[in-house]
């Protein structure tokens, strides 16, 4: 897919300026590549379509230091972030919220311990360079993007090297 850098969105406008004779003020621009996202089908196929874990999750429970069991949600990959591409891996760990909820500290070891074991090795198969991992728990499935003052999440932010998660201030 090739895009000018600066002309989405101003194809009525440069229209209307053509017809009217004048130029558009920007100028011609560069066409430039713009990335395919990676096919994900392929980035997590040993989960398979459904698993053991609730709608809405795909595999089976993941091994964590704490022993909650917690299920792939999704990863997102559209919204940007401070650092530049960034994937943001999705997770149910319905254990976090509630009476008897695990504290926060455990929760942040399940985070790293994701990252280290199921995040790094998955980014090898993907094609661009990723610059940021964000990794979030949720104690119940929330749309992308959407407030939800009821839900229990947490989020912690790593940059990935070598195979490697080190974490970074979200």
């Amino acid at each position: 897919m090739r895009v000018a850098p600066g002309q989405a969105g101003i194809g009525l406008a440069s229209a209307l300026l053509a017809l009217s004779g004048l130029a558009w003020p920007g100028g011609a621009q560069e066409l430039r590549e713009v990335p395919q996202m990676p096919d994900y089908s392929a980035f997590f196929a040993d989960l398979g379509e459904r698993g053991d874990g609730p709608e809405g999750t795909f595999g089976d429970a993941i091994e964590v230091p704490s022993g909650q069991k917690l299920w792939w949600i999704d990863v997102q990959h559209t919204a940007p972030g401070s650092e530049g591409l960034t994937y943001r891996f999705r997770f149910l760990a319905p254990q976090i919220g509630g009476q008897g909820a695990l504290s926060v500290d455990v929760a942040l070891l399940d985070i790293e311990a994701l990252c280290g074991s199921f995040v790094a090795p998955r980014l090898a198969n993907l094609g661009p360079q990723v610059e940021q991992v964000v990794i979030s728990l949720s104690d119940r499935i929330v749309p992308f993007g959407e407030a939800a003052p009821e839900a229990v999440q947490y989020f912690e932010a790593f940059s990935v090297e070598d195979g490697a998660c080190t974490w970074e201030l979200f």
